[in-house]
């Protein structure tokens, strides 16, 4: 909790904020032996006491004041462990990366031994470590660790502020750095870069300051590419190509993943730019566990007795693509007697109800036809498991190619009619149907009201659709609303449901997704020090529910629950109606 941070825009574990010390830092971004100043080593000095003294000369400055802290080797507590301190201005606390004492509260902590990690387990560990047992408001900065290479892996980890240290001793060692990777000077035959210090050294000779400027040049060039990336929501894309550089960095974007509950507590639910799903690690991303599991806990299929199994196609929503409209048409009629679901790679599972949630409605894939066994074992599991969940007593599988053979495989009883759009493969697809919904099918309510119900209950948790579709309803464009035609709620262009203040008092009950607020009513955007206490399942992105003892209102997270709770600076909810109760 920090007066002198504040993040102000996430994707992800990756943050944008600003640092208020003698100058402003934007971050993720560089700090200088300008910018702060420290006590050093605690065994410099003759005693605890006389390192608690020598920090009293730092009070009162703007840099940032490093407290004296306990040298330590990576894997060992330190031998002593300081007393908290109280500072006037910004503090910077030294943590350990793998202790288990919850550091004292500070504005910055300081990754200690940093630049000694090398293990990609030992990194993702340390950085997990320190961020889970800090404060969501603070900065974590990791000198001596960032090179063109990794800088975008250290950011997306969640560190926010970073050096040219290694730049510098690289430099003095005949190092020579770019996004790529690190090469020895004296093996190049011709510089793969032409930055003006590397045309210098063309033109003049290959020396040691030119060097060091233009390893300064690539860090200060790939963290730009860093911040675009925050700004226009692809972090993560960005990652998986640049992690490539090296098998260290591949592991530990790997070992990340594998830690889902710190990245999914930092992701948002939906971003605005495409979901690129180009290689393995993209199985792993927290936007496709979610979507699953949601899927798979949250969603509940309309009562049907037939089950309709398609492909996906290219364009999204597959409602508007040319295959998916050719099998509605071969449907025809039936189709108010069958539930449909689109079986995709790698979000496994789309009710045709929620075809237009993120990232359902913005996700792209390599198409190639063949079905590696991961993702086959992903596919069949989500379907298993919904199955289990939601039981039909026919099922028509209009599947072919390895997406057919996974779900024969699977041991899924179908009528298997071998998939295509061709005129005699739609007409297969229809008499199957037709076949299928002979005897008395259960008829399917408006399908209109299905995909409102199915996204309340996506968005908002089980028992959400009821609530906001309960009496009469009536549909009205992409908007919905009560008998009294007062508006409840209406999906958007991104996938998600805005809902009214009257649909948010159908919802206040079920306690999900709310934000409690003091005794005051909000006036612009709600910021996180007015808030009481949030919901856990918050997510940057998400619609909230907000309720104090003098205002009620609806709008949109800016930030997750637990940050809300924890945050003393920053923009909690952008609240889009509030009235006084």
């Amino acid at each position: 909790m920090t007066k002198y941070f504040e993040v102000v825009r996430r994707d992800g574990p990756a943050r944008m904020g600003k640092l208020l010390l003698e100058r402003s830092i934007s971050t993720p971004g560089f700090i200088t032996g300008d910018d702060y100043a420290t006590a050093g080593s605690v065994y410099s000095y003759a005693s605890v006491d006389e390192a608690i003294l020598a920090q009293e000369t730092l009070k009162g400055q703007k840099k940032l004041n490093v407290l004296p802290y306990v040298p330590a080797a990576l894997h060992t507590e330190p031998a002593l462990e300081m007393p908290p301190m109280e500072m006037e201005g910004p503090k910077g606390v030294v943590v350990h990366p793998f202790s288990e004492k919850k550091p004292q509260n500070a504005d910055v902590y300081l990754l200690g031994n940093a630049g000694t990690i090398k293990n990609p387990r030992d990194l993702v560990k340390a950085v997990i470590n320190v961020r889970n047992m800090t404060q969501a408001d603070t900065a974590l900065y990791a000198p001596a660790l960032a090179t063109p290479a990794n800088l975008a892996l250290l950011v997306y980890l969640g560190i926010d502020l970073l050096d040219r240290t290694r730049m510098v001793a690289d430099g003095l060692l005949g190092r020579y750095h770019t996004r790529d990777g690190m090469r020895t000077l004296s093996d190049l035959n011709e510089l793969p870069c032409l930055c003006p210090h590397c045309r210098k050294m063309n033109e003049s000779g290959r020396e040691t300051g030119l060097l060091i400027a233009h390893n300064r040049h690539m860090l200060e060039e790939e963290l730009l590419s860093v911040r675009e990336a925050i700004r226009s929501e692809t972090t993560r894309e960005y990652i998986e190509r640049q992690v490539r550089v090296t098998p260290d960095q591949t592991a530990a974007l790997r070992l990340l993943d594998a830690e889902h509950q710190y990245l999914e507590r930092r992701t948002p639910v939906s971003r605005r730019s495409i979901f690129y799903a180009n290689c393995a690690e993209s199985l792993q991303r927290v936007e496709v566990t979610r979507f699953a599991d949601r899927v798979i806990s949250r969603y509940k299929a309309p009562q049907s007795d037939v089950l309709l199994l398609l492909p996906c196609s290219a364009r999204k929503p597959y409602s508007t693509s040319r295959s998916h409209r050719l099998f509605a048409e071969a449907i025809g009629s039936y189709r108010r007697y069958l539930h449909e679901l689109i079986l995709t790679s790698p979000l496994a599972l789309v009710p045709r109800e929620l075809e237009e949630a993120y990232p359902a409605a913005s996700y792209d894939v390599p198409v190639t036809g063949r079905w590696d066994l991961e993702e086959r074992a992903w596919l069949t599991g989500c379907l298993e498991a919904y199955l289990k969940k939601n039981k039909y007593t026919r099922v028509v599988a209009h599947l072919d190619g390895e997406l057919e053979e996974t779900v024969k495989d699977s041991g899924l009883e179908a009528v298997y009619t071998g998939g295509g759009t061709n005129s005699q493969a739609l007409q297969r697809l229809a008499d199957a149907v037709a076949e299928a919904c002979r005897g008395g099918a259960t008829r399917l309510p408006d399908l209109r009201l299905l995909r409102y119900r199915a996204h309340a209950d996506f968005h908002f948790g089980p028992g959400a659709g009821d609530a906001l579709l309960a009496g009469k309803i009536i549909v009205k464009g992409r908007e919905i609303q009560d008998e009294t035609k007062k508006s409840l709620a209406a999906t958007t262009p991104n996938g998600m449901i805005a809902i009214s203040m009257a649909g948010a008092k159908r919802l206040e009950p079920l306690g999900c997704y709310t934000v409690w607020i003091g005794d005051f009513l909000p006036k612009g955007s709600l910021l996180a020090p007015g808030v009481v206490d949030a919901d856990e399942q918050i997510r940057p992105g998400d619609e909230v529910i907000i309720v104090g003892e003098k205002a009620f209102g609806v709008g949109r997270a800016r930030m997750s629950g637990w940050e809300m709770r924890d945050s003393r600076r920053g923009v909690a909810v952008e609240i889009r109606h509030i009235k006084e109760k």
